[in-house]
């Protein structure tokens, strides 16, 4: 049995490392449509050493905004840079997406600033099109131009047994 929830839980942040803060605001603002809600500020002492794990540790942090939701972007500072950011992005499954418009438009935009695609063309997934890309540091974004009920209604459709159980109902 499920535990009884209290309040609500809204997605808040996801959080990128980037190479350069700068270039980053500039890409997720000028080529994906994100609006700055903070500058690069340098982040060092305890609270970029919880952050990153390592003693000495300093970041450039900024918040880029899309709709009520933002992406954070860490730029890892020397002298203290763990292994893992140094080591570049991998793989297509971590991602964020992105609910725009017009996706080829912004995929262009995206293209011309420095991102590149990874699918040869944009795809469809329900009633939505889609297309994964790279920002310039190597985190992997997906460009979609259908909500999230369009999502999760197409993946109900072809896989009904993924259906949510009615709340208080055994898994």
């Amino acid at each position: 049995m499920m535990p009884e929830t209290t309040g609500s839980t809204v997605l808040h942040h996801g959080g990128l490392r980037v190479a350069d803060a700068d270039r980053a605001c500039a890409f997720y603002c000028d080529a994906l449509g994100g609006r700055q809600l903070t500058r690069p500020v340098v982040l060092e002492g305890r609270g970029a050493e919880q952050v990153i794990g390592v003693s000495g540790a300093r970041l450039r942090v900024a918040l880029i905004g899309f709709g009520e939701a933002a992406i954070e972007l860490f730029e890892v500072m020397e002298p203290a840079v763990p292994d893992w950011a140094r080591a570049p992005v991998q793989g297509t499954i971590p991602h964020v997406a992105l609910q725009v418009d017009d996706v080829e438009a912004t995929l262009a935009r995206a293209e011309a600033a420095g991102g590149r695609r990874l699918w040869p063309e944009v795809d469809r997934f329900g009633r939505a099109r889609a297309i994964y890309l790279a920002d310039p540091d190597g985190n992997v974004l997906e460009l979609l131009d259908g909500s999230v009920a369009d999502i999760a209604a197409a993946f109900l459709k072809w896989f009904p047994e993924a259906a949510p159980k009615p709340q208080g109902e055994s898994s």
